[in-house]
């Protein structure tokens, strides 16, 4: 049974999976009002990194935020680049490296991950 739980100015959806396969039957609006300044996407107007994007979840700020930002700006900074992929093995290393000294820490997010939940009672 799927439902909404809200928490002061949060609101907390819960579906069943027969609910959260279906098409969803609310109106998104095109667009949302933004603070002036606001930049969209994974990059920027002037070709740079937006670390502020939602699109990269907490990744940055993370136990491993420095790495993953130096991972993330060696990819970016060869994209066009035919051996990317050696280029930026070294800060690859580092992210493994630092995620394997935290492993407890990522252990706890994969756990708490919502793709979890819905593998987890599909499979049953």
């Amino acid at each position: 049974m799927s439902f909404c739980q809200e928490d002061g100015k949060d609101k907390y959806v819960f579906l069943t999976v027969k609910d959260a396969s279906e098409p969803s039957k609310l109106p998104v609006p095109e667009e949302v009002e933004r603070p002036e300044k606001f930049v969209k996407g994974f990059v920027d107007e002037n070709n740079s990194l937006n670390w502020e994007c939602a699109c990269r979840g907490s990744m940055v700020a993370s136990r491993c935020g420095v790495e993953m930002r130096d991972f993330f700006q060696c990819i970016h900074d060869n994209m066009d680049n035919e051996e990317k992929s050696d280029a930026c093995l070294e800060p690859f290393h580092a992210v493994k490296s630092c995620m394997d000294k935290n492993a407890h820490h990522y252990k706890e997010l994969e756990e708490a991950s919502p793709e979890k939940v819905v593998s987890a009672e599909t499979s049953k």
